[in-house]
């Protein structure tokens, strides 16, 4: 991906010379002068936008570990499109609760049979 994203560069490079060599002679370093400016601030924008996408990687990672070492889950909380982090055991608990508060009965999983 590095590599892919050097030859971008080095491409968009080439094309902006090739670009300010069409343009009046006299004119050129005026371009030259701009387009060093604007490839500058790409370039400086490009390095932030990696920098921020490996610190989310990174806190992602962080996030996802922490949640299984403390065998906990991400689930969609009772009200509103909330996301929250509960620990499993309290899960099935409150799963447990609720079908038996509200007098649901629950089928056994039938195991695999064949039918003749």
């Amino acid at each position: 991906m590095q590599q892919t994203s050097k030859t971008n560069w080095t491409n968009l490079v080439v094309e902006t010379e090739q670009a300010i060599r069409l343009v009046e002679t006299r004119s050129q370093e005026a371009y030259y002068i701009l387009a060093a400016k604007k490839l500058k601030q790409l370039q400086h924008s490009l390095n932030n936008d990696n920098t921020t996408y490996k610190r989310h990687i990174y806190l992602t990672k962080n996030i996802q570990q922490k949640i299984k070492v403390n065998n906990a889950m991400i689930t969609q909380a009772d009200k509103g499109r909330t996301l929250v982090i509960i620990y499993r055991e309290d899960y099935h608990n409150k799963v447990h609760t609720f079908l038996k508060n509200n007098n649901i009965q629950t089928i056994p999983k039938k195991t695999h049979q064949h039918i003749p």
